[in-house]
């Protein structure tokens, strides 16, 4: 699944311009992942909490079969744009399924490596699947590639099928819960009302961390493609470089856990932010393929420091008897980011050229790094701290 969705990112706005879209046009057909994201958040958060992470697994992989199978067989970019959101709702499901299971089970003095290891995973896949995706766009063409995502998800779903068992939710529900469907929605909107005024100051200032934070990686991902094309290159030389960048971000994952779980949170997030913010500007002032190649790397550099790190936070703020919901609105805050972030910069694009997104792109992952500094509190806990001292 993360080889696909690491194809998926390279390969769904390089589609765009060859349909004949513009940087623009392309940015909002990859800021429809986003928005199949934040679709997602809140029902697979209470299918989770509800039904167990296994079913909310499979729901995930089937739809990322269907999605790349329909993009593969698109010529239109209102068409991309749909299935490229049901993408986006796919890896949602996956990855929120897999939240409350680590969640449910790794306790908080092990949480920041368990999940920086997850984030790892993930990293593996955008390391690979952008070099597969990049070559087999250019030696055939982007279907096979979208084919091929097909092709992984299904052998994913295999693998869920075979191992995997569809554990109830840890939560009591009472008999009247269950008597109706109108009778759950009503008592999972109330839930999500409860928590939001709840932890309001968590999500409006850790919220607000997360949110930019993602808004500055969908934008790095997105600018890395639109920028090698501007500068030249073909789909196989733009994932050699995008494949590169994953590699450094990749093998950053043992130690951003390691700082998350032994000096806290904020070193983390606040290296990501800094170092994603420095590579986005590099990136802008890169005018060659060596300058562009040093940039990128510099950018995937600080996106490994940050590894899990949205997911972490999330688990340690997250109410144990309410985990699901909780993380469904969590991953809503932070994909809203996936969604803005490439419409930002469609916008920008489309007024002042792309040099002013990145520059935008920027200014605000800064902004994110002061709220962090100035209101988000250490959740890592001086107990924890000793103890794994």
């Amino acid at each position: 699944m993360s080889i696909g969705q690491g194809i998926a990112l390279l390969i769904v706005p390089l589609y765009a311009l060859d349909l004949g879209g513009s940087p623009a046009s392309a940015a909002v057909i990859f800021a429809c992942r986003g928005l199949g994201n934040m679709i997602a958040d809140l029902p697979a958060g209470y299918a989770a909490q509800r039904f167990g992470d296994a079913y909310v697994m499979k729901a995930g992989v089937v739809l990322m079969i269907i999605a790349a199978l329909g993009a593969a067989m698109t010529n239109s970019l209102p068409q991309l744009g749909v299935f490229t959101a049901v993408i986006g709702v796919s890896m949602a499901t996956w990855l929120l399924a897999r939240l409350t299971l680590i969640s449910d089970r790794v306790s908080t003095e092990f949480r920041g490596q368990a999940l920086s290891g997850l984030a790892g995973l993930q990293r593996v896949g955008n390391f690979l699947g952008p070099i597969l995706g990049g070559y087999l766009a250019y030696i055939a063409n982007y279907q096979l590639a979208f084919a091929l995502i097909a092709c992984l998800a299904g052998i994913t779903l295999l693998l869920v099928l075979t191992y995997s068992t569809d554990a109830p939710s840890k939560v009591e529900r009472s008999p009247g819960l269950a008597a109706t469907a109108e009778t759950q929605v009503e008592h999972s909107r109330r839930s999500i009302t409860a928590l939001l005024g709840e932890y309001r100051l968590i999500f409006m200032t850790a919220g607000c961390v997360v949110f930019l934070l993602t808004l500055l990686r969908a934008a790095r991902t997105l600018l890395l493609p639109l920028w090698g094309a501007h500068l030249g290159l073909n789909a196989a030389e733009i994932g050699f470089v995008v494949g590169l960048a994953a590699a450094l971000d990749m093998m950053m994952f043992p130690l951003a856990g390691l700082i998350m779980d032994h000096q806290g949170r904020r070193i983390s997030a606040g290296a990501c932010l800094s170092l994603l913010s420095a590579g986005i500007v590099a990136i802008a002032l890169s005018s060659n393929t060596l300058e562009f190649t040093l940039a990128a790397c510099l950018a995937g550099l600080g996106n490994g420091i940050g590894s899990g790190i949205n997911m972490t936070l999330g688990t340690d703020f997250a109410p144990a008897d309410r985990r699901g919901s909780f993380l469904g609105i969590w991953r809503f805050i932070g994909d809203s980011g996936s969604f803005v972030g490439p419409s930002l910069i469609s916008a920008l694009t489309s007024a002042l050229g792309l040099v002013s997104s990145m520059w935008v792109s920027a200014v605000l992952g800064i902004f994110g790094l002061m709220i962090l500094l100035g209101f988000v509190p250490e959740t890592l806990r001086q107990t924890d701290r000793k103890t794994r001292g």
